[in-house]
């Protein structure tokens, strides 16, 4: 180890100076006291320093988080356990743990020696913390003797990485809609209107190889027809979660709201993603997400858990529009039930919505539209307003149409959206 780095004060810089400047002395003039008073300056900070210095390296620690699966708004506190692995006790231990990059400053603690073998458990509560994921640590001690000759710090190269989950509410078992060409009830929907040959068939595809076409059922519907090789018995439900920017409000930090959802439109519909995705997932519904208009495919979950965790993380996007989305939007329109949770909705992606479902589908779409002025404080959109147009269009294109207003309930939307016909409206 260099002499630079055994940590010694200015305390113990002067004690050395002084004791080598004495045994300078006592050997010039033959005072053998005055040499034994030096040694003993000397070898007091060198004494320190090796056992500040052994201790250093003998302190273990080990970390954790709870409680381990958080959501927005909840506390979290990070617990620090501290082990003196040496045979003899340390002296007083300053300890300081970086906080995650989101929030300022560091978590600092001190403690009284360990004796050996020793643990001691500290720990630390990080303020509410919106969704996301975050790092704390890696955690720094600094170990000084009594007689503070010497000062070391020890960083760890450990850390606490959590997620912050969006909030899932739990959703009153409301039976949700159906996907009538490959869901729960395909069966008695298709057979009754053609024929059995017909429940496993759908409409042909591009790229769907020409051996599968069922060519009896292409020549009554007029259409070209394929077998499905397999149909699942459950529904099938496409969750589209509309994350553009543009299209939400955010009262900022000012607002004073402890809920998330209360200051961000945005934040509600990333919650009410989470737990309508959440509710499907449980009770077995296949269950898929768009939420990027440039992705090529929808996103499967790996369960509930693995739905929220990815919503944990999903970031406002600077698209414009959803009609880059169009493709995935018209294909997921045809195959499963879509529950849209919309922002405001602009002229070209209001185009698109309508599009993908005509009234009439046999497979239904739920669309939950965000009067996004309402997070701002203005009052509700007029019946004049682009809100209100876009909610007419979307009804009339056969949308089952919800209109969300700040500080609805997700649970209390999702009921009323489900009892509320095709052309109502919910209020």
């Amino acid at each position: 180890m260099a002499f630079s780095d055994l940590g010694l004060t200015t305390r113990a810089s002067c004690l050395l100076a002084a004791g080598g400047t004495a045994v300078l002395c006592g050997l010039v003039l033959g005072e053998v006291d005055l040499v034994r008073a030096g040694v003993l300056a000397v070898a007091i900070p060198v004494l320190a320093a090796f056992a500040v210095n052994r201790s250093r390296v003998l302190i273990g620690n080990r970390r954790s988080v709870r409680p381990e699966h958080a959501s927005s708004g909840d506390s979290v506190v990070v617990q620090l356990t501290i082990t003196n692995r040496s045979r003899l006790r340390t002296g007083s231990l300053m300890l300081e743990d970086q906080m995650p990059a989101q929030l300022p400053g560091r978590a600092r603690f001190v403690l009284d020696g360990l004796a050996s073998r020793e643990s001691r458990v500290v720990s630390y509560r990080l303020p509410a913390l919106p969704r996301g994921r975050y790092q704390a640590g890696p955690l720094r001690i600094r170990l000084t003797d009594p007689f503070h000759l010497i000062d070391v710090r020890r960083a760890f190269t450990a850390t606490s990485e959590f997620v912050i989950r969006p909030v899932v509410d739990s959703l009153p078992p409301v039976s949700p809609p159906l996907s009538h060409d490959i869901g729960d009830n395909s069966g008695s929907h298709s057979i009754g209107t053609h024929g059995a040959d017909d429940a496993s068939t759908r409409e042909y595809r591009t790229g769907d190889a020409l051996r599968k076409i069922h060519w009896r059922s292409s020549a009554r519907i007029g259409a070209l027809m394929v077998r499905q090789e397999e149909r699942p018995w459950q529904g099938q439900a496409t969750l589209v979660l509309d994350l553009r920017e543009s299209a939400h409000v955010d009262a900022g930090p000012d607002a004073g709201a402890t809920d998330e959802r209360a200051r961000s439109s945005l934040e509600w519909a990333v919650s009410a993603a989470a737990s309508i995705g959440t509710h499907l997932l449980s009770s077995g519904r296949r269950t898929e997400l768009i939420c990027d208009v440039q992705a090529s495919q929808r996103l499967r979950p790996d369960g509930p858990l693995g739905l929220v965790e990815y919503l944990a993380t999903v970031r406002p996007a600077r698209a414009a529009s959803l009609a880059p989305a169009r493709n995935l939007l018209t294909i997921s329109a045809r195959e499963s039930a879509l529950i849209a949770l919309l922002g405001e909705v602009d002229p070209a992606s209001l185009r698109v919505l309508a599009d993908c479902h005509q009234r009439g589908s046999a497979v239904p779409a739920v669309a939950f539209v965000l009067d996004t002025g309402t997070w701002a404080g203005r009052p509700p959109a007029g019946p004049g307003s682009d809100h209100q147009v876009a909610v007419r269009v979307l009804r009339s294109a056969g949308w089952r149409v919800a209109v969300v207003r700040h500080g609805a309930a997700v649970a209390d939307v999702w009921r009323e959206a489900l009892r509320t016909s095709a052309t109502g409206a919910l209020r």
